[in-house]
């Protein structure tokens, strides 16, 4: 009878992360052609990936975000993609991590690499966008 029980719990918990999945993966729609994306893997082994759709005027419309770390780093990279929504180049380029830690309410300080991991991988994703169409950071 224990090894079923023991059986049921397993099945349960694998239903459970496989909605999860879903639901996450239909929330958060990959960006099909984004005009720029950067992964980066930090020193904490974390890697965390974003997309960003521009429109004309070379603002943020759509944002694309994901890591395979821990809750810490899937709240802060979160953050900077939201906080990257609807601003410009140069306006996101000012996005750092303090600013990536207040919008999600502050970190313990084991946790700040997180918040810079988001950052950096921000900004490239922004590098990616300026060098594929030769612009400047100040257009």
């Amino acid at each position: 009878m224990e090894i079923w029980s023991l059986l049921a719990g397993t099945g349960i918990l694998l239903v459970i992360t496989l909605i999860w999945f879903a639901v996450y993966y239909w929330l958060n729609p990959h960006l099909k052609n984004p005009d720029a994306k950067a992964r980066i893997t930090g020193t904490c082994g974390d890697t965390m990936e974003i997309g960003i759709q521009f429109d004309r005027n070379h603002v943020a419309v759509k944002t694309f975000c994901w890591t395979d770390g821990c809750v810490t780093s899937f709240n802060c990279i979160h953050a900077a993609a939201d906080l990257a929504k609807g601003k410009s180049v140069d306006a996101i380029l000012d996005i750092d991590a303090d600013a990536i830690q207040r919008s999600i309410g502050g970190l313990p300080e084991d946790h700040w690499h997180c918040a810079t991991l988001a950052a950096s991988t921000l900004h490239s994703a922004v590098d990616d966008y300026l060098k594929i169409h030769n612009l400047d950071s100040d257009p």
